[in-house]
């Protein structure tokens, strides 16, 4: 905007017709327009950056004081200044040398003001008036009297304000921003260009007091701004400022965003007559930053902050505890469910699910709280003055609020779990990070508990300490492997009808023995081996050792020996893994048939076609497939057309209370059927009694495993007769 206020006046100053030059405070030559120097026969960079009296050798001592009395009046007093007549020689140079010229001279000084309201520069106007004072034929001068010179130079003054008042008005006309005048007191329009109009709609404003003219702007501090600056005689810049007009009688208002100056007018004597308005209308420009913002601080697809955004959020939170004896609680949410959902049909239906669930975590929090997607499927809460119990609560609703959710997608069903970790802190707190990090790690610690929880971080929490030392079990892993401290546990699986054969059937069960000797129970170190990429190899290791045990208790000639071995969801992505299955039943002697591979329904349908392929290929060579935990990835039975596996093991959490929950009773008893239809045998988990295992096999489950049928113990224990 200040731009074009520049490019304004330059455009007025060069082009016009009178001679002006502009002066520093002083006296340093800033600028001299095209008409000053014809007037004066100097060349532009000759004068430029010299002194006023270097450039205009002052002919005698009362020139020079009529002058600089007149400048020193400008700044002084803040306003314009004039001199009639002057008479002040001017020197020029030609071939003869210097040579002076007599000229009589109408001299006006104008103050510029800066923004602070000070006399930045001063505008220097002069007229040669010199021919009024030349003889005529007869000697005698052309007026009788000073009084006649003056009234005769105030005609040709007030010719030149019409000329230059016409041109101005023009230049307004043509203006890119909008420009106004008010007059006096109550701001009465003397002048509004077409862009003015166009900005507050086409309706009568010349004559009228600004309350009059654009009444709708009460109440929305302008008029108060105006009276500000014509009363203090500081002018005023706006930056992108929001104002209501009603552009059109009984239209609703209508919101834009301007930038503008009110710049007060000066008279003679100093005071503020009016106020000098300049602006453009920057709504689009503003409403592109503010979209553009808003994209950079939130994240596309939720609508929620992003990850940068919150932290800024909490490092301002941080920052806000310091010496107040409050305090702020944070959440780290991790859904349970969301790769189920991503890999089982797509990343349209991945993203529908985030939407839907950032759509339930914010309705189920209060708009003064700070809610964000960190990523993927992560979320975070920052919940300010809030202590540890109330944040607690909060969270178990939340939780709730997810459990609740059923996502529908082409017919297929899903439910929503969430894992949460909550942290709560006061003063001191190190930094964003450290919150953050706990948070984190609590939630960490949900997921290994069983996911769909709430865990509290406790700097005390041995869990949690263990936690941080988890990377410690990728180097013991890969050592126990090596050492062959890895053991082979195994539980009997055994039909639940009369009729139960005398073949042996057991699930192969891995422990690890430390270091120290104590065993280790598996769901100490699995999640870390999956999660360091270590679960192909062990997987390889108990095939080798089983397919061995297998061998040399099959060629014994006694009942008839079947294993269960259980397979990660890593090594399902190892494309290797079939031909070293078959390549070690042949080096090893093992019957393809005394073989099922285990795998869980969520790895399973994580990659439905990669899970399918694999199962096809090492089923050709003889060997038997399972789908473990069935029923846990609240999943339809169509996928399994897609896979071709001889069992379902049903997932402990429906066995468990088959006794006293119907709704438990009949998934199991629905799975069972549905299962003989398709020609799949069913295996139930966690059969913990008697009376479980007989409510089982009433319902159609063809067989059981768990405690009250046989407690794991090492391979090399076990009994060969059912």
């Amino acid at each position: 905007m200040l731009r074009t206020f520049k490019n304004h006046y330059e455009s007025l100053f060069h082009a016009s017709p009178n001679a002006y030059i502009l002066l520093t405070p002083d006296l340093m030559l800033v600028d001299i327009n095209d008409a000053h120097l014809r007037l004066t026969g100097f060349e532009r960079q000759a004068v430029l950056g010299r002194h006023l009296f270097e450039v205009f050798p002052v002919p005698g001592e009362e020139q020079e004081r009529l002058l600089r009395d007149s400048f020193a009046r400008v700044l002084s007093g803040k306003t314009e200044d004039k001199i009639y007549p002057l008479h002040y020689p001017i020197v020029h140079r030609n071939e003869n040398g210097e040579v002076w010229e007599d000229r009589y001279w109408s001299v006006v000084n104008t103050p510029l003001f800066d923004e602070a309201g000070k006399v930045a520069l001063i505008l220097n106007h002069v007229a040669d008036v010199t021919y009024l004072f030349l003889a005529d034929d007869a000697g005698r001068s052309r007026f009788a009297s000073l009084q006649d010179i003056r009234r005769a130079h105030l005609v040709l003054e007030m010719s030149a304000m019409d000329s230059e008042r016409k041109r101005l008005r023009t230049l307004m006309e043509q203006a890119p921003g909008f420009v106004a005048i008010g007059r006096g007191p109550l701001h009465t329009f003397e002048l509004a260009n077409k862009a003015y109009y166009q900005l507050v709609g086409h309706r009568e404003l010349l004559g009228k007091p600004v309350r009059e003219a654009l009444p709708e702007l009460e109440g929305q501090g302008f008029y108060e701004l105006l009276d500000q600056v014509y009363q203090s005689g500081k002018p005023f810049i706006g930056r992108a400022m929001p104002i209501l007009f009603q552009q059109e009688p009984g239209a609703p208002l209508v919101e834009r965003y301007i930038d503008f100056i009110y710049q007060p007018i000066f008279e003679q004597d100093g005071t503020v007559s009016g106020i000098f308005v300049q602006g453009h209308d920057v709504t689009e420009a503003y409403e592109l930053s503010q979209q553009l913002s808003h994209q950079a601080e939130h994240d596309s697809l939720t609508g929620l902050l992003n990850r940068h955004a919150f932290g800024l959020q909490l490092e301002q939170a941080i920052r806000d505890l310091s010496g107040k004896d409050t305090v702020h609680s944070l959440m780290y949410l991790d859904l349970d469910q969301f790769k189920l959902v991503n890999d089982t049909c797509g990343h349209r239906a991945g993203d529908e699910f985030l939407r839907l669930i950032g759509m339930i975590l914010r309705a189920n929090t209060k708009p003064t709280d700070t809610l964000a997607r960190l990523g993927g499927d992560e979320f975070g809460l920052l919940l300010e003055n809030c202590p540890a119990e109330t944040a607690g609560r909060i969270a178990e609703a939340l939780r709730q609020a997810v459990r609740d959710v059923e996502f529908i997608w082409q017919n297929r069903v899903f439910g929503g779990s969430v894992s949460i970790g909550l942290v709560s802190f006061g003063d001191p707190v190190t930094n964003p990070a450290d919150a953050l990090s706990a948070a984190d790690s609590a939630c960490f610690l949900a997921k290994e508990k069983g996911r769909n929880r709430v865990q509290v971080y406790r700097q005390e929490d041995n869990d949690l300490v263990a936690r941080w030392r988890e990377m410690d079990w990728a180097g013991r892993l890969r050592t126990a492997l090596k050492e062959e401290r890895i053991e082979l546990y195994a539980q009997r699986i055994e039909p639940l009808s009369n009729g139960a054969g005398k073949a042996t059937h057991h699930e192969i069960l891995i422990r690890l023995r430390g270091d120290d000797g104590v065993m280790v129970p598996p769901m100490a170190f699995i999640p870390a081996a999956e999660r360091y990429g270590l679960m192909p190899s062990i997987d390889r290791y108990v095939i080798e050792k089983a397919f061995t045990w297998l061998a040399e208790h099959s060629r014994s000639g006694q009942v008839p020996l079947f294993l269960s071995i259980n397979l990660s969801g890593n090594t399902l992505n190892d494309e290797s893994i079939s031909s070293f299955i078959s390549e070690a039943a042949y080096a090893l002697g093992v019957h393809p048939a005394q073989v099922c591979f285990e795998i869980t329904e969520t790895a399973a349908v994580a990659n439905l076609t990669q899970t399918a392929r694999l199962i096809g290929e090492i089923k050709e060579f003889g060997f038997r497939f399972a789908l473990d935990d069935f029923g846990s990835g609240m999943s339809s039975f169509g996928y399994l057309k897609y896979l071709p596996v001889d069992y379902l093991k049903i997932d402990g959490v429906f066995i468990r209370h088959v006794l006293a929950d119907e709704v438990d009773a009949a998934m199991v008893e629905a799975i069972a059927r549905v299962a003989g239809v398709m020609g799949i045998q069913t295996v139930a988990e966690y059969v913990e009694s008697r009376a479980i295992r007989d409510v089982l096999a009433r319902i159609g489950v063809d067989y059981g495993q768990g405690y009250a049928i046989h407690k794991p113990e090492p391979l090399g224990s076990i009994s060969l007769f059912p």
